[in-house]
């Protein structure tokens, strides 16, 4: 049998396989194909982290973002704006062209979210996952990137933490726990001593 063919078939398989797995890929997985419009080369974003990973409405989640090129060396922003994705539970939430603040250290930019009700809507409560989307960072020299969708459980850095959840009450502190068992027993105890004052001097009156 020709090889020619034989090669085709497999180049033509190898194709139709890589199709398929991204047409099935979870939407927060998704990649660019073919990469993001680039003069040089792609920019890279390693790091995505977010804090606090518990928040309710009214509660702010900023989020650390490295932006680098592929040789690690770091990127300065133009304009200073990133795109993000809130998926979540029954539903996601993209916030673009998000006005980010420069950390002081190269490459690092801070990137600050109220939790709304209508995020919380938009999402479902439990956990959500903060992406930075694809193609919304640039150099203003014509590099943008990431090539794909990219969050905490994509990056390289085992440090990182994109994954929050949200609108969930945080428990009481240790401290307002006893403050709440503690107070109306304070109360109470107070109380009885002023009865048992009372108690005391209305006897001594009526020995008098």
């Amino acid at each position: 049998m020709n090889k020619i063919p034989i090669f085709t078939f497999l180049l033509l398989l190898t194709v139709c396989s890589s199709y398929a797995l991204l047409g099935s890929a979870s939407p927060s997985i998704q990649q660019t194909t073919p990469p993001c419009p680039t003069y040089q080369v792609n920019l890279v974003v390693d790091i995505v982290d977010s804090n606090p990973i518990n928040a309710a409405v009214g509660d702010i989640v900023v989020t650390k973002v490295h932006v680098v090129y592929v040789d690690g060396t770091p990127v300065s922003l133009s304009p200073e704006i990133i795109s993000f994705l809130w998926n979540g539970t029954s539903g996601h939430k993209e916030f673009d062209n998000v006005l980010v603040v420069y950390t002081g250290t190269p490459g690092f930019y801070n990137y600050t979210q109220s939790i709304t009700s209508d995020l919380i809507q938009a999402t479902g409560q439990g956990k959500v996952t903060i992406s930075v989307v694809a193609c919304s960072c640039s150099d203003g020299g014509g590099n943008r990137g990431p090539i794909r969708l990219t969050n905490s459980d994509l990056t390289l850095v085992p440090s990182d933490n994109s994954n929050l959840n949200i609108g969930i009450p945080q428990p009481p502190s240790p401290l307002a726990q006893v403050a709440t068992y503690f107070v109306p027993l304070a109360i109470i105890i107070l109380l009885i001593i002023a009865l048992l004052l009372f108690l005391r001097r209305r006897r001594g009156k009526q020995q008098k």
